[in-house]
């Protein structure tokens, strides 16, 4: 497995982080920092190979930047270790035009 980093920053303190470890394990933080305790787990075969499959899938995804009139989300998606680490920048409008990032980040918000 790769290990991978997805996070999302919103305003008021939001946020959304998704850290997955070489070895499945995963950590999921959402809300304002305060409101939910982290959740963790380990990812069963079948969402090993979804994951895997998706990242196949985006390959070199396009740069997808915040527009200047937009006032959105940003998210930050790492895939790999830290010397291999690949690292996308998008806003949330992105999901809606590139298919295969959407694919990917629902597949790590569902954990």
């Amino acid at each position: 497995m790769h290990s991978i980093k997805y996070q999302v920053v919103g305003e008021e303190d939001y946020a959304f982080e998704v850290k997955i470890s070489s070895t499945g394990e995963y950590e999921v933080n959402s809300g304002t920092y305060t409101t939910e305790p982290p959740r963790k787990g380990k990812l069963t075969t079948e969402q090993e190979v979804e994951l895997l499959a998706a990242i196949k899938a985006l390959g070199i995804p396009n740069e997808h930047p915040v527009p200047p009139e937009g006032n959105a989300f940003e998210a930050h998606l790492t895939i790999g270790a830290e010397d291999e680490a690949v690292t996308y920048s998008f806003w949330e409008g992105a999901l809606e035009d590139d298919p295969q990032l959407n694919t990917l980040v629902r597949l790590l918000e569902m954990l």
